[in-house]
Formats: C-alpha cells, structure tokens, sequence
C-alpha cells in the first residue's frame, strides 16, 4: 500500500513538473542549435520560436523577392526568387537587407521582361549564392564584377534564353566550383573559348543558339562531360579547338552551324564520345580527322550534310567496319543513305 502511495505521489509530481515546463520555462535557444528548428511562415511574417531568428527577414523587407528558407538546413540556407522585381534598383535594395546570413543558395530571377536589361557592378552587394538562374528576361549586359560575390560559391550559372550581348567572360576563371554554365539563347557575337580555361570543376557548358564566332580554344576542362553549342556561326573546326583533357566527355553538339571542313586533332578522343555534326556543310568525312574518334568507340551523327561520298569515304567501308559508328541517317548529297552503300562501288579507289 505504502509503495502504491509512492509511485502515484512520483507521477503527479512528474506531470506537475513537465506543465511547468510547457507553461514557464521557454526551452533554451542553444537546444535548438543542435536539432531542427521549426519557422512557421505565414504571408505576412516569419515567427520567432524559443529565441531563434529565423534567416529570411520579414516578408514587407524583401517583397517583391520571396526569401524562403528549408527547415531541414542545417547550414541556414536561403533562397530569393527576385522574378517579380520591376528593375535593378530593387534588387539592390532588397539585398541591403538585414540578412542573419549571407549564404545564400539559390536566386531567380526568371520570366521577367521590360524590367532589367543591364546587371551593375556590385548589385548583388556582396551576397553570394550556390545556384543563379536568370532566364527568359531582357537582359542584355552583365558589367565587369557584377557576379564577382559568387566567386568561391556558384556551382550553377543558369543564363539561357536571355538577349545578352555583353559578357564578363574574363571572369570566368576566378569560378572556382562552377560546375554548370550555360549561356545560350543569348544575342553574343563572339565566345572567347579561352576564358574557360582552368575551370577545372565545370562539367556541362552550354553556349548554343547565339549565332556567335568562337575565338581560341576550349581547354584545361578536366570534368567536362557535355558541351553544346549548336546554332552559331562557326565554319572551321580548327586543330586542338575542343582539347579539354576530360576523361570524362560524352557529348559534343556542333549542329546547326556552317561547318564546312574540321581539321585532324580537333576533339579529345574519349571512348564513347558522341559528336553531333548534324545539318552543317561538310562536303566529306576526311580520314585523318574521323578515323581516331571512330577506333576509341566513338559516334559520329552527320545527317543533313552535303557529303559527296566518292573515294574520299572508303575507309569507313573497310574490314574494322567503322560505318557502324556514323549515325543511321546520314546521307549523300544525293539522298541516299551511307548505310544503304554497296561497297563494292569502292573497289577502284
């Protein structure tokens, strides 16, 4: 009896205790340090629970951008969609903001037209973030040291679909963890190849759709996996022009330019590389360029070219079979297709 009057006098204290605790004793701030905090965000306001501040500021502080911020961080990252902003003047305002952190993790500034057209220097003031998408805007200049915050934190540069005709490319090298660039669907008039060298962490580069001039070479890329960079006005593939040294590369897009000759040792040879010449103006497929890209198991597409196929093409008819790895639909300027050749017809050469 006397233990049965212990144990219930044990859990009404206990029970006692635990709603003084819910009621009067706010949970320290520095538990929450070590284990997932919750903010709850209404339209208006961001809560402040048991002494934590949440990193997004009040939504009238930063509107028309949209702060929003993942509860499962454990870094306090932040991501600003600015897609609203009516010019640059606001985004620069909204990034004065009393930020609790400046690690961001991604910004858009996407489907906005008629509002910006040139990003300053300094607009960004000094905030960085990991992944930037701008795209299908106005913009048409980026000015020198206008993205210089992201240096040592974009992994993602997303700039396709604009009307840029004005780039820092000089900049590019100082991007130590870019991983991904993308600068197509823009109005460039020329790509200076080299100003990539270096960025030894880039994987896909994208600078299709520009009609532009390339001047130099793409080297030094050592991730590099995927270049594209069809519809523009390119009509030599010089010697060395696509060297990167990746191990790594498995798509080259030169469709849709004006290509009419590519020297020998214009590519890297990579087993299992594919290189899309399609719709250009090659008159052949010369031995001594295609040959070494074929025997390391490499694909070649050349549809929609104006290929003579005379003698000139023979050796893709030889024993190692090497007209296996041209794509199916390629053709003569005649129509007919390579594969449908008899190659008896080369027996003379």
């Amino acid at each position: 009896m006397k233990l049965d009057i212990v144990i219930l006098l044990y859990i009404v204290v206990t029970f006692v205790s635990g709603q003084r605790n819910d009621h009067q004793d706010p949970i320290p701030s520095d538990v929450y340090n070590q284990s997932k905090v919750c903010v709850v965000q209404d339209s208006h306001h961001q809560h402040e629970y048991y002494g934590y501040v949440p990193p997004c500021p009040d939504s009238e502080d930063n509107a028309p951008c949209v702060c929003t911020y993942d509860i499962d961080s454990e870094d306090n990252t932040m991501d600003l969609d600015c897609s609203a902003v009516e010019s640059q003047e606001q985004v620069k305002q909204i990034l004065k903001a009393d930020f609790p952190f400046k690690n961001f993790g991604q910004f858009d500034l996407t489907y906005n037209y008629n509002n910006i057209t040139v990003l300053e220097s300094g607009v960004f003031n000094g905030v960085s973030f990991e992944i930037i998408n701008i795209y299908y805007t106005d913009l048409e200049v980026v000015e020198l040291k206008a993205l210089n915050s992201w240096y040592e934190t974009a992994t993602k540069l997303n700039l396709f679909n604009n009307k840029i005709t004005s780039f820092p490319f000089d900049e590019l090298s100082q991007f130590s963890k870019l991983r991904y660039f993308s600068i197509s669907g823009n109005s460039l008039g020329m790509v200076p190849a080299d100003a990539f060298h270096g960025l030894t962490a880039l994987e896909y580069l994208g600078v299709s759709d520009n009609y532009a001039n390339f001047v130099g070479t793409f080297q030094d890329l050592p991730n590099l996996r995927d270049i594209d960079m069809f519809s523009n006005a390119l009509t030599t593939v010089s010697a060395n022009f696509i060297k990167t040294g990746s191990s790594y590369l498995m798509h080259i897009d030169l469709s849709g330019n004006n290509i009419v000759s590519v020297e020998p040792g214009a590519f890297d040879i990579v087993e299992g590389l594919e290189i899309n010449m399609y719709g250009n103006s090659l008159s052949t497929l010369e031995e001594a360029t295609w040959r070494p890209h074929l025997e390391a198991g490499g694909t070649l597409f050349a549809a929609y070219n104006p290929l003579i196929c005379g003698c000139d093409i023979a050796w893709l008819f030889g024993e190692d079979q090497l007209l296996e790895q041209i794509g199916n639909y390629t053709t003569c300027n005649d129509g007919e297709n390579l594969h449908d050749l008899d190659p008896s017809i080369f027996d003379p050469c």
